[in-house]
């Protein structure tokens, strides 16, 4: 008798333990977007930033790039990164950037949303430091002054491609 109730309470205990285990899979799988989701609103912005960057003075700073080889690699290697490079262009470049076309296709607010939907399939443990990469990339921003934020606007779809190979390479 008591062999038959350890091994039915052992048996409730393994069951109990692979349904909590399932619903911990299947509420990390509900927090993330679709991937055709998320790659369609990169799309979308796409457009949005082709009309954004046809209101501003073109970039004539041939020799300095924000976006660098080496970015990409940490981009899409390093989600603490990612999370400070889209912070970068929310509140350095987008804080500064006064433009009614950009109120009128809401691209402010597009980029935001993406953003947080990528906050949603990554998990990341964040980090108040800087990293040194994007503290350069501000002291080069602000160094060029207000043609930082046409430079940064300029290499927008050098960032949106970068997001959207790293949304192909997730499974």
């Amino acid at each position: 008798m008591w062999v038959n109730c350890i091994l039915k309470s052992g048996l409730l205990l393994v069951t109990l333990s692979l349904a909590i285990a399932r619903h911990k899979q299947s509420s990390v799988a509900k927090s993330c977007y679709p991937r055709g989701t998320l790659s369609q609103a990169v799309d979308i912005l796409y457009v949005k930033a082709a009309w954004l960057k046809a209101t501003i003075p073109e970039d004539r700073i041939k020799n300095i790039r924000l976006l660098k080889k080496k970015t990409k690699k940490l981009f899409m290697k390093n989600c603490r990164f990612q999370e400070q490079l889209l912070s970068f262009f929310m509140e350095d470049v987008f804080g500064q950037l006064q433009l009614q076309v950009c109120k009128e296709i809401h691209f402010v607010e597009e980029f935001h949303s993406l953003k947080q939907k990528l906050r949603r399939c990554i998990s990341c443990a964040s980090s108040a430091r800087e990293m040194k990469s994007i503290t350069k990339m501000k002291r080069t921003f602000y160094g060029i002054g207000n043609r930082g934020v046409y430079k940064a606007i300029n290499e927008l779809d050098i960032l949106l491609s970068w997001i959207k190979q790293f949304l192909e390479s997730i499974k």
